[in-house]
């Protein structure tokens, strides 16, 4: 039975790594064509970045589900990442088919069609966050409001499919140049009621969102150990996530100048959910997460001060003390870069101290024994500093002090 039973565990693991290689082969290909028709569509750099960034969350994807099999996570990151995927590489398509080609290339309406798969991604997104880390809805009470929510949500990506679909099938068929059918854009008859019905869906998925924001509080701080690790890592992906995807969604549709720079910027932060979950779920450098929070966040924070430094010290030389552009300039240059690391400094310690405790800690503990050291001459008293120093900066289960002998 044992036999059997081993037996059966490696038929399964085969068959699920088998499928999760296709699965990523599929959205690898579904990726790379999208690149190559984002290009000949003439689209932003921007949308070019949007569509390879993608690709980590397919490897991503795949090592969880290689590694966890039984975890959905992993199956449900592929998904996500073959929808997003399939979204752009419809649109990028019926842009070259219908702008550049009058509709006369094959498969237009069906590339039409698919482009409703982005609904269907954002609800799996919505899947990941709700069963993170173990593939489980929440115990309690909210179970059932969490499977009512991503029940209307999976409704609501099906709903969008035959919406689009329907504007898809509409004679006479006419489409923006951005790819999408005029029909969605004023709705009649079959196509309103689908639109309600969609509108519905998206206020249901947007509530499990908020919903599930709501649990995150009670459940961050009755957390401890691995489990709130693997939280920090959840919260700072999707932070990021929820970040770059609004400020791409306010995005003008052809930015210019500093806005083209915000958006290739901002185009691959959509990946720091993904990526963060892989490294929560496989417990991957657990304990790196308050270092790389307090960094991030120092970073930001020194390069906004260093901006407004730059900025304002160029003002007043070329507007108020009327020195030449060249030197004012070459000035602020020469201001930002001596106040970088001092600042930096000073900003990462403040920051240390309510992001990344115990680096802050250690710090402080090994600076006070420096400073104890230097004014003690008795060696056993200094002996005793030292285990002290380590036992508050490591809490190690045991310190040992060997003292070499001096050779007379």
């Amino acid at each position: 039975m044992a036999g059997n039973r081993a037996i059966v565990r490696s038929l399964h693991r085969l068959l699920s790594v088998r499928l999760a290689v296709a699965l990523t082969a599929l959205a690898v290909t579904v990726n790379v064509a999208g690149l190559v028709l984002v290009a000949l569509a003439r689209e932003p750099v921007a949308q070019l970045v949007s569509q390879a960034s993608i690709l980590p969350t397919v490897a991503v994807g795949l090592l969880v589900a290689v590694r966890r099999p039984g975890n959905p996570l992993g199956w449900l990151m592929l998904g996500a990442a073959l929808c997003v995927s399939s979204q752009n590489t419809a649109v990028a398509y019926a842009i070259v088919d219908y702008r550049f080609h009058q509709g006369a290339l094959p498969l237009g309406p069906v590339a039409l069609a698919f482009e409703a798969s982005w609904a269907s991604g954002l609800v799996v997104i919505a899947g990941c966050l709700w069963l993170f880390p173990d593939g489980h809805l929440p115990a309690g009470r909210w179970r059932r409001v969490g499977g009512i929510l991503f029940g209307a949500g999976l409704l609501y990506g099906a709903l969008t499919f035959g919406l689009t679909v329907t504007a898809a099938l509409s004679r006479p068929l006419r489409v923006a140049a951005d790819g999408t059918p005029e029909a969605l854009a004023h709705p009649a008859g079959t196509m309103l009621i689908l639109a309600d019905l969609t509108n519905v869906g998206f206020l249901a998925l947007i509530l499990s969102w908020l919903v599930w924001l709501v649990l995150q509080v009670p459940k961050y701080r009755r957390s401890t150990g691995e489990r709130r690790l693997q939280l920090k890592w959840l919260y700072g992906g999707a932070a990021i996530f929820v970040i770059c995807l609004t400020l791409s969604l306010f995005q003008p549709t052809d930015p210019t100048g500093a806005g083209r720079l915000v958006a290739d910027v901002i185009a691959p932060g959509v990946v720091a959910l993904p990526v963060a979950l892989g490294f929560a779920i496989l417990k991957y450098r657990l304990y790196e997460i308050d270092r790389i929070i307090s960094r991030t966040v120092s970073y930001a924070l020194v390069t906004g001060l260093i901006l407004g430094v730059y900025i304002g010290v160029v003002t007043l030389a070329i507007q108020v003390l009327r020195f030449p552009g060249q030197v004012g300039v070459a000035a602020s240059t020469l201001i930002a870069a001596v106040l970088f690391n001092p600042l930096r400094k000073r900003v990462q310690r403040l920051v240390d101290r309510r992001f990344n405790r115990a680096h802050y800690d250690a710090e402080a503990t090994v600076a006070a024994f420096a400073g104890r050291l230097r004014e003690s001459v008795d060696l056993p008293s200094m002996e005793n500093e030292l285990a002290f120093a380590v036992q508050q900066a490591f809490e190690p289960s045991h310190v040992t002090v060997w003292l070499a002998e001096r050779a007379s």
